[in-house]
């Protein structure tokens, strides 16, 4: 059988080096697979809820006990908090991520102690300005 000069028979399992072999994801993979195993992603993930449930927790205690025991509360601010907590004004997309920032936030207050301020509460006196002040927590009254 004659064939041309520039064709060349391979066989069918070598077909993917002509075709091009591994690409950039590929390579990563073969590298951290031996590395990377489930509890890693656990983890990672873990800490990923973990931060950004950091960054809404103040959000997500304002708008919830902060309503209720500000000292002044009316029934309008009960009302109106859902609303004030879980929509930005920005769009779907924010609202979106804000809700699953506010979720992160409460996921984390289910899984860890939160710090107790009291154990590290100071009261004390301070002289100054010809007076006597009592101070709280650093604070002079």
């Amino acid at each position: 059988m004659m064939m041309p000069a520039n064709y060349s028979v391979i066989a069918e399992n070598e077909m993917t080096y002509v075709n091009g072999g591994a690409n950039f994801i590929d390579a990563i993979g073969a590298v951290t697979a031996p590395i990377w195993d489930v509890t890693n992603v656990k983890t990672f993930s873990t800490n990923m809820v973990t931060l950004i449930g950091n960054k809404f927790i103040g959000k997500l205690v304002d708008g919830t006990l902060g309503v209720l025991f500000s000292g002044n509360t009316t029934w309008g601010d009960v009302k109106a908090a859902p609303k004030k907590l879980f929509s930005t004004g920005n769009g779907i997309g924010d609202d979106i991520a804000n809700f699953l920032g506010l979720t992160a936030a409460a996921y984390n207050l289910g899984r860890v102690d939160v710090a107790n301020k009291a154990s590290s509460a100071s009261i004390g006196m301070t002289q100054g300005d010809g007076k006597t002040h009592v101070v709280i927590d650093g604070i002079k009254f």
